[in-house]
């Protein structure tokens, strides 16, 4: 029974990263001029202009040196702040509200501090990325603990409001639909409620 659940779990998990690929980003243009296929069409980049695109798109663009992304980044003092934030309302059902694909974007945050902490040879460069390493990932845990245990919260409730679901990230959404789908199946077939 439980190698069933963690096969569901990991079908499940596996589409959290290609979503999170296809989540809109808006970008500031600075290539040439080119075409792009998104969706349906093509459409025609021109540099100095802004857009709003797929990630996975964006972040091609930026490796290629064409693209700045204009999103608010993830970094250590914004996980800071928001563990805080989350600690002060402990037992209340309140969430601070995490955009899209959040954790995803820490996670690429870390990927992108680790290849920059492989190709510095500065001790101290090396030194403060390391303590932002040891920062943005103690302090991603915690936070993701404490909002863990007011979502797990939230499934004994009948109804939660929109504006509560409207301040999870898309990751802790997913989560969320995902437990309370299995425990409604258990409370109905093993219960009768």
């Amino acid at each position: 029974m439980i190698g069933l659940v963690e096969v569901l779990g990991e079908i499940i998990t596996e589409f959290i990263p290609r979503d999170a690929e296809e989540e809109y980003v808006k970008v500031a243009y600075t290539g040439p001029s080119i075409l792009v296929f998104i969706e349906d069409d093509y459409v025609e980049l021109v540099k100095g202009a802004e857009y709003n695109l797929p990630r996975w798109i964006a972040q091609v663009l930026v490796e290629k040196g064409y693209a700045r992304i204009l999103e608010e980044g993830v970094d250590a003092v914004t996980i800071s702040r928001l563990m805080f934030n989350e600690s002060r309302s402990r037992g209340l059902v309140k969430f601070e509200k995490l955009k899209g694909y959040f954790y995803s974007r820490v996670k690429s945050t870390i990927s992108h501090l680790i290849k920059q902490y492989k190709l510095v040879g500065n001790v101290e460069e090396i030194k403060r990325i390391s303590d932002t390493l040891s920062a943005l990932t103690s302090n991603t845990k915690m936070l993701y603990k404490i909002r863990l245990n007011k979502i797990l919260s939230l499934l004994g409730v009948q109804e939660t409001s929109p504006e509560i679901l409207g301040n999870l990230s898309e990751e802790e959404k997913h989560l969320y639909s995902t437990v309370r789908t299995i425990l409604e199946v258990f409370n109905r077939k093993v219960f009768e409620v």
